[in-house]
């Protein structure tokens, strides 16, 4: 298939009101943000997104605001995991009638997968039910089961629509071993989930990443893409750095949690989340000021 991905795609949060129903305008501001700061592309519903907490009403109608607000300007990969191959592909099924342009999917999870054969099996299954691409997605520390680079070489050998993939694994030797095995193909995307690692695997040869703080700082994320497809290691290094800066925000709450009130703190959206994921108290929202304050990100 020839498609390549290549850049930044953020995994965009799912901006909520307090019943837990997608919030519109919250939702429309973020997207219409991300792409008017350079990203390019959407990752949907992904972990960042809580497809997984979402009731399967709001899923669509996150689908349906995104596509809908997107209109085209940029790819958006949905992500479709689920506990079974066939709840997967029912998944699949309902992202098609809203016209994505990929899907990304883990392995399935609930049942870790205990044989590689179990993931081969998978990702040929779902690649057989659909003409639409596919992304892998390798996040061991959610799903509990990771991929191994080797396996993922057969799945894109044996499967012709399975375009690319993410890898959150957080693991730099996993990432030069995929680097290794897949980095020279023309019809594979290797994207990086990892903001720690982003930097260096883009000057080491990846296509872009998939990276959640990119919801905060779409702008820099683009900007520390750019400066290491052009090998500019001194604006890498400062980005990076201050990437790491920026992070800080991930020791409140869930992931998901700190992202949200910081959007908030910006007036994107409010910081509603998933329950039983609990807000944020008073001195968390007051300390993530001072740390967005003092990235230059809020005044």
């Amino acid at each position: 298939m020839d498609i390549r991905y290549e850049g930044i795609f953020s995994p965009t949060v799912t901006p909520l009101d307090e019943k837990e129903r997608v919030d519109e305008l919250g939702f429309v501001n973020q997207l219409n943000r991300l792409i008017d700061n350079g990203v390019h592309g959407i990752y949907l519903l992904g972990s960042s997104g809580e497809f997984t907490t979402l009731t399967n009403t709001e899923r669509e109608r996150a689908m349906d605001i995104a596509t809908k607000t997107v209109a085209g300007r940029v790819p958006i990969v949905c992500c479709v995991m689920d506990t079974s191959t066939q709840r997967v592909i029912q998944n699949i099924e309902t992202a098609q009638q809203f016209n994505v342009d990929a899907v990304a999917a883990t392995p399935c999870y609930y049942y870790p997968s205990t044989d590689d054969a179990d993931i081969r099996q998978f990702y040929q299954a779902i690649s057989d039910s659909t003409e639409l691409p596919i992304m892998i997605y390798n996040i061991p520390s959610t799903v509990k089961t990771a991929i191994k680079p080797h396996v993922i070489a057969q799945i894109v050998d044996e499967c012709d629509n399975v375009v690319g993939m993410k890898d959150s694994s957080g693991d730099w030797i996993n990432c030069l071993n995929l680097l290794s095995l897949l980095g020279d193909r023309d019809d594979f995307s290797i994207m990086i989930g990892s903001h720690f690692l982003i930097g260096a695997a883009v000057l080491f040869g990846a296509d872009g990443g998939v990276i959640s703080i990119s919801n905060v700082a779409p702008k820099e994320a683009v900007a520390l893409y750019a400066a290491a497809k052009v090998r500019d290691i001194d604006e890498v290094d400062r980005l990076q750095r201050w990437m790491m800066k920026l992070s800080k925000l991930y020791r409140y709450g869930q992931g998901v949690s700190g992202m949200k009130t910081c959007l908030e703190i910006m007036g994107v959206c409010n910081a509603h989340t998933t329950r039983p994921l609990l807000p944020l108290d008073d001195k968390a929202k007051e300390e993530l000021k001072h740390l967005l304050a003092e990235l230059g990100l809020y005044s």
